[in-house]
């Protein structure tokens, strides 16, 4: 199996959407990490986390999730996820992390909402 780990980044205006792809684990979630810092140093007050192609996510992303999370609600900007598959969404759910996050099917639920409201329920 050859699980290539990589993190697409896309913006429309100051809301960031990073495809992951591959293993969100102790060897790579230092380059999400960093590549998270880098798009809220870039301004971006949504961020949207796709983990549509993530194949396994261990504590340590798991970590990572939530610390972006904090983040987020620290500085009063938004953090969300694209639900993954469902090794991934078992994880959420059994730790209870998928309670406390913003979970949608498509980035485009958030994105159409995100330019223009600032309604937040």
């Amino acid at each position: 199996m050859n699980t290539e780990f990589s993190v697409e980044e896309h913006n429309q205006g100051s809301a960031w959407v990073l495809a992951v792809t591959g293993e969100l684990d102790l060897r790579t979630s230092p380059e999400l990490e960093e590549r998270l810092d880098r798009v809220w140093k870039a301004g971006a007050d949504l961020v949207i986390l796709d983990l549509r192609q993530i194949e396994f996510m261990d504590s340590t992303g798991l970590r990572v999730l939530l610390s972006a999370h904090q983040r987020a609600q620290e500085r009063g900007l938004r953090f969300a996820l694209v639900k993954g598959a469902d090794q991934v969404e078992r994880v959420l759910t059994l730790t209870g992390v998928r309670d406390l996050l913003t979970v949608v099917d498509d980035p485009a639920e958030l994105l159409a909402a995100g330019g223009s409201s600032s309604d937040s329920a």
